[in-house]
């Protein structure tokens, strides 16, 4: 008798601490630590979950809410530790596997990742962190990439990556990268102002130089850590690099010049190239002018007023050399009949920057240096006796 009692009496303990511990609801779902509460998801552990999550786990204060492990080896191709498989619903969201990590508040220490994956030490060139890859015939992507919490992204086509915000990389972009330039993209179409574009060009240093290593430090951590951004031993660190100062382009051309979020600036180095083709042009024509000066010196002169000959008219040439950038000769001829002569300088805005007065009979000419003025293109006249006799364009170097 006695024994029957003790049996009874730990096969109630047991029920008790299993029916504390493990409850099934009279629609068959089944709980797990929930204490009184009604589980009402399929399975809910730690929580009672909810009607929209067949299974559901809370871990607090846990370092892992869920592990799962897949050991061991398979016949089969392809084996997975977590496989999640969602069919598509046409109103609705769809997530194979859902990863989320976020508060509402900003903290000053600890990292947040969505997903995490690690891979390696499988065939060599076939380890990946993270895969996704696109299927069927509808426009999407690999992998998506937003800021701001944009999760409604209408991809444009077919992608293995589409990233909606500034995507950054310390190494090189290698491939064939193109930029979006159809007139539909664009507002505001205006014609560039080849009264400067050569003069600015003309001011561009390019420099040669390598990369400084940059320090990132750790934020949040007990230990402040620094870690370096370039891999040291890569090309694109240990190379030369050729290119301009953004600081000093910033002055020129602001709109070509980005700053990111602590403050470092970039350049658009695609958006110069219309500005250099606009130079090759304007170059072009000075070229062209330069070849056909002295058939317009001799068809001006047999214009000349009241028929008189060259010799009897003011004459200014081309200033040689052209360009220059130490100093410059600009030739002209004045005839007896002039009384007062200058050359003047002027910018290609018509502001006068310097005036040279010049005397004589005949053939004379004023040294230009190019150190009275910043590197750029530049009008110079020669003017008599109150008229302008011509004007020519030079180009100073520095």
């Amino acid at each position: 008798m006695k024994t029957k009692l003790v049996v009874i009496s730990i096969s109630l303990s047991i029920s008790l601490l299993l029916s504390a511990q493990l409850k099934v609801s009279a629609d068959g779902n089944v709980g797990l630590q929930l204490g009184t509460a009604t589980p009402l998801s399929a399975l809910s552990v730690g929580g009672v979950g909810g009607a929209s999550a067949k299974g559901y786990i809370l871990g607090e204060n846990c370092q892992t809410g869920l592990s799962v492990s897949r050991t061991g080896t398979s016949a089969n191709n392809q084996q997975y530790s977590i496989f999640g498989s969602s069919a598509v619903v046409s109103t609705k969201s769809s997530y194979g596997i859902g990863g989320y990590s976020y508060l509402p508040t900003l903290l000053g220490s600890g990292r947040s990742w969505g997903v995490v994956g690690y891979a390696g030490n499988s065939t060599s060139g076939y380890n990946y962190g993270v895969m996704g890859t696109h299927f069927g015939t509808g426009n999407g992507a690999g992998i998506v990439g937003t800021v701001n919490g944009n999760q409604d992204v209408n991809v444009p086509g077919i992608y293995a990556g589409y990233f909606v915000g500034n995507v950054y990389v310390t190494g090189t972009l290698t491939g064939n990268p193109v930029v979006n330039s159809d007139k539909r993209y664009k507002k505001n179409i205006v014609g560039l102002n080849t009264a400067s574009t050569l003069s600015s060009v003309l001011q561009m240093q390019p420099v040669e130089y390598n990369l400084a290593q940059v320090y990132m430090k750790s934020k949040g951590d007990s230990a402040v850590v620094e870690r370096p951004v370039y891999d040291e031993n890569s090309q694109v660190f240990q190379k030369k690099h050729y290119g301009l100062i953004a600081q000093d382009l910033q002055q020129l051309y602001p709109d070509l010049v980005y700053s990111d979020d602590n403050g470092y600036l970039s350049v658009n180095y695609v958006g110069i190239i219309p500005l250099l083709i606009e130079s090759i042009k304007e170059l072009k024509g000075e070229i062209e002018a330069l070849s056909a000066g002295p058939k317009k010196a001799g068809a001006q002169a047999a214009s000349s007023p009241d028929g008189v000959d060259a010799l009897s008219y003011p004459m200014l040439e081309q200033n040689v050399p052209n360009p220059f950038n130490q100093s410059t000769t600009i030739g002209f001829y004045l005839p007896a009949t002039v009384s007062t002569a200058s050359v003047y300088v002027y910018d290609m805005n018509g502001t006068q920057l310097k005036s040279y007065p010049v005397s004589g009979i005949g053939k004379g000419s004023v040294e230009i240096q190019g150190a009275e003025f910043n590197a750029g293109m530049y009008l110079y006249a020669l003017i008599a006796d109150g008229k302008v006799i011509d004007t020519k364009r030079m180009i100073l170097t520095k």
